[in-house]
């Protein structure tokens, strides 16, 4: 059954999911919701200064709105995660590219970063040259 309340971002957990057990098989599939669960589990019961997700959004919110960090990269290093990046960067870019906050106030700051990445073995001969002895602050993830 396909509910009618699932939006895009969470289609990944419902009936949609059956394409993705199709390409990966079933065991990885729930393997991968193990891990969506361990990790929904530990937002919400770990506290802020230990919390990943929090840490991590923060850590962002800090490059971009003090650092003047315009971009983040995700540069994973398994071919198997090439596509992590887009994933990434659609879920991130369509939450946060609001111009203003929940309740239709407008925003006096940087609301998110424009994500772009890569695998590493691609962006070696690229654009690592700019990351590494470039001008521009790029904050990295190496996954």
């Amino acid at each position: 059954e396909f509910w009618d309340w699932v939006g895009g971002r969470y289609s990944l957990w419902s009936a949609i999911g059956l394409s993705i057990i199709l390409s990966v098989g079933f065991d990885n599939f729930v393997e991968l919701l193990s891990g969506a669960h361990a990790m929904d589990k530990h937002f919400s019961t770990t506290p802020a200064e230990k919390n990943l997700p929090i840490l991590l959004a923060l850590i962002g919110i800090w490059y971009n709105n003090f650092f003047g960090a315009e971009t983040e990269a995700i540069l994973p290093y398994d071919q198997y995660m090439h596509r992590f990046a887009a994933y990434f960067q659609q879920g991130n870019m369509e939450s946060n590219g609001k111009y203003v906050d929940r309740n239709g106030n407008a925003v006096d700051y940087q609301t998110g970063p424009i994500i772009w990445g890569e695998p590493g073995t691609n962006g070696q001969h690229a654009f690592y040259q700019l990351i590494h002895q470039g001008t521009k602050m790029v904050p990295c993830d190496f996954i």
